[in-house]
């Protein structure tokens, strides 16, 4: 696809976003009236919410799979279904207890949409530098010490795992897919660290930052931590809705009331 023309959202549009969701979300925590969180009105909030929050999920999978056409355009997918979904989410929560499991689930939503705010709006311009950089005639400032022989080394042992794990992919573009790490776990997995292994010895993660280098880190595993929380959530509030009420009446939609 012509970079030129591929879907984008520019820094300027993910700030108002970001901050067309912190005003809402802040109107609607000074909601005098908001309804109960088990009530028709924010429950319905509260489905439709947790919906749209999978598709950055789905972004992941798709992009992951290489079964996306256009990765760029899932990507402004899942941000615009995060916005709106982080938005009926406060609804749902508006009257609720921050200070209790699900109100640990949303302070990592939040935590994920300010970091994530934060890292493509003023770190991406970082990043492209970067990747201008390794693209350019000699790519990353290697080291003067760069042991050839060893980096040779682990270039043909990639290679090899290579005509395991994808025979017409390139050695230089290649990283493992989620088809990949589904067929061939433990290939990919020594792939991944020949790989590694690689970049630290050009210096490429030098030159990426450190800082960088962690903050991709800490939001999958923040994002891991909401995903468990919120299917956790889910799963208490339709099948041990009991236990949920915490003994007083259940006045929302369940299955069961287990745990009562």
């Amino acid at each position: 696809m012509d970079n030129n023309n591929r879907p984008d959202l520019s820094a300027r549009s993910i700030v108002m976003l970001t901050g067309s969701v912190i005003v809402i979300a802040s109107v609607t925590l000074l909601w005098p009236d908001a309804p109960a969180p088990g009530s028709p009105l924010a429950q319905l909030c509260g489905a439709l919410g947790a919906l749209l929050l999978f598709a950055p999920f789905a972004f992941v999978i798709m992009k992951r799979s290489g079964l996306a056409n256009s990765p760029p355009a899932w990507f402004i997918g899942h941000v615009l279904a995060t916005s709106v979904g982080t938005c009926l989410i406060f609804i749902h929560v508006a009257a609720g207890d921050w200070f209790s499991p699900p109100g640990i689930i949303l302070l990592l939503l939040v935590f994920l949409i300010l970091q994530g705010s934060i890292l493509r709006a003023i770190f991406s311009r970082g990043f492209s530098l970067l990747f201008a950089r390794s693209s350019a005639p000699g790519g990353f400032n290697a080291p003067a010490t760069l042991d050839k022989v060893a980096l040779q080394g682990i270039i043909d042992a990639k290679t090899q795992l290579l005509g395991n794990l994808d025979p017409a992919a390139e050695e230089a573009l290649f990283s493992p897919a989620l088809k990949h790490w589904l067929r061939h776990p433990w290939n990919s997995f020594r792939y991944l660290l020949l790989a590694e292994r690689e970049a630290r010895m050009i210096g490429a993660r030098a030159s990426a930052g450190i800082e960088l280098g962690w903050s991709r880190r800490i939001h999958m595993l923040a994002a891991l931590g909401f995903y468990l929380g919120l299917v956790s959530h889910i799963v208490v509030v339709l099948f041990f809705a009991g236990y949920a009420a915490e003994g007083g009446a259940i006045d929302w939609w369940h299955i069961t009331d287990w745990g009562g």
